[in-house]
């Protein structure tokens, strides 16, 4: 009897351990959890605020304490889905794209254990853009394709309109297949697009239209989207407008896109400027409201830090000023250097091919005939404009072959995919391979960002 009353007090007292330990648990649990969103606000604040580092210190540092807690509530799984989230924003806008990835399909699981369908469709478009940037195009287009199922379950017009923009932007203008890309784009202009996006559509169908030889088109829809005031936007149009009348042979109208282009990167570098020091200047203010009851010397401090600033502002506009200086001297020279150009090229049998197939496609065009010797001195008049271009690409990358040099020297002039996949007598899409195939394998840069042209634009 006295064993039995011995064993009761014994398993009262392991149930009370038990439920305080419980309790202490639960009640650690609650803490991190609360530390966590602390954390997760401060960093939305600071990503408002533009201090991409010090936000993603804090997401991580909220992700930290939810790995601490073994039970996982609803809670928790849905601000670890909103951590991760913009943790992904962060990545892909500085050009982590593998943390992107990651932080985005972490944040797909958990909006997929919760059952939000919204949350998943966000996730897969975004995992797609992380995808996309990283030219894994396939595995993008999948992602994509997930977003817009959701989206047209749940009746999203909103965001089937962003889809169909990303899409036919993202992924056909990019794998070559123009006319897909103009039939999403177009999709996605009837759908609800707001003002920037409908800009944005504008621009990337003229730029459809341009690869695809439709200059008319294209530049019905390119000055369309001039009415936007974005001047990275408008760089991207008068560039392919100049193009445009490069390739059609109006070099005055071509000079005059040169110079608008000039003039909006010198309003989008200068509003970036003013907008960093708009942000010096904002954190220089608090740093005066935290400090004003301290000593003289954080007062001399500040001061300095205001010099500082001031000094900074005088020379970036010294810099701009120098910079439009050098432009307008560049554009003085450039229909002249542009003539010159086209008066020692026309001589060259390959590029008066080429230049034909870029203006009209006939059977006569098409009839061409070029024999090593007409490559020669096509690659020889290359490194007379371009200062020994092969021979500067060949000794940077000496596993480049005859034909990719030629396919180089095509890039350095300007022509298009379509007309130098024409040259090749091969298909678009074979011919994005083989640039693929030569950067990856042949330059050895599989993980260069660059396109294959900025790459040869570069040497």
């Amino acid at each position: 009897m006295h064993n039995f009353a011995l064993m009761k007090k014994l398993t009262t007292y392991l149930i009370l351990i038990v439920v305080i330990l419980t309790l202490a648990a639960c009640n650690n649990q609650a803490k991190n959890q609360d530390k966590a969103r602390v954390l997760y606000e401060e960093g939305l604040r600071l990503r408002e605020e533009q201090r991409s580092e010090e936000a993603a210190e804090c997401f991580l540092k909220a992700l930290e304490f939810l790995q601490n807690n073994n039970i996982e509530t609803f809670q928790e799984t849905s601000l670890r889905a909103q951590i991760n989230d913009n943790l992904g924003a962060l990545y892909l806008k500085h050009g982590i794209f593998d943390g992107a990835f990651d932080a985005h399909n972490d944040a797909l699981q958990c909006f997929k254990q919760l059952g939000d369908s919204t949350g998943m469709m966000n996730a897969y478009r975004n995992c797609g853009r992380a995808m996309r940037s990283q030219e894994q195009y396939a595995l993008a287009k999948q992602y994509y394709d997930s977003a817009f199922c959701i989206a047209t379950l749940i009746n999203d017009r909103a965001m089937l309109s962003d889809l169909y923009l990303e899409i036919g932007r993202d992924y056909y203008m990019e794998t070559g297949d123009f006319a897909k890309g103009i039939e999403c784009v177009n999709n996605a202009l009837e759908g609800e697009l707001n003002d920037n996006d409908t800009d944005i559509a504008n621009m990337t169908l003229g730029i459809l239209y341009y690869y695809s030889n439709d200059f008319n088109q294209a530049k019905t829809y390119l000055n369309k989207a001039l009415r936007s005031e974005r001047p990275g936007l408008k760089m991207s149009v008068y560039q392919t407008l100049y193009a445009i009348a490069y390739y059609e042979g109006d070099y005055k109208t071509a000079v005059y896109y040169q110079q608008l282009f000039s003039d909006n990167m010198l309003e989008s570098e200068q509003k970036q400027s003013s907008e960093t020091m708009q942000r010096l200047k904002s954190e220089y203010e608090l740093i005066a409201q935290k400090n004003a009851m301290e000593s003289l010397h954080r007062n001399h401090s500040l001061k300095l830090y205001l010099i500082i600033a001031l000094s900074v502002i005088a020379f970036l506009i010294i810099l701009l000023i120098i910079r439009k200086k050098i432009n307008e001297n560049k554009i003085k020279s450039l229909e002249k250097e542009l003539e010159i150009r086209n008066k020692i090229m026309l001589s060259n049998k390959v590029f008066v091919t080429a230049k034909n197939l870029g203006e009209h496609l006939t059977s006569d065009t098409l009839g061409f005939v070029l024999d090593d010797s007409d490559w020669d001195d096509f690659i020889s008049l290359t490194d007379m404009i371009f200062s020994d271009f092969s021979k500067r690409l060949v000794a940077t990358y000496p596993k480049l072959g005859k034909w990719d040099v030629r396919i180089c020297c095509l890039c350095k002039n300007g022509f298009s995919n379509q007309v130098i996949s024409i040259l090749l007598d091969t298909q678009t899409d074979s011919f994005y391979k083989r640039k693929t195939r030569i950067r990856q394998f042949k330059m050895g840069l599989p993980n260069d960002n660059r396109s294959f042209e900025e790459i040869i634009n570069a040497i």
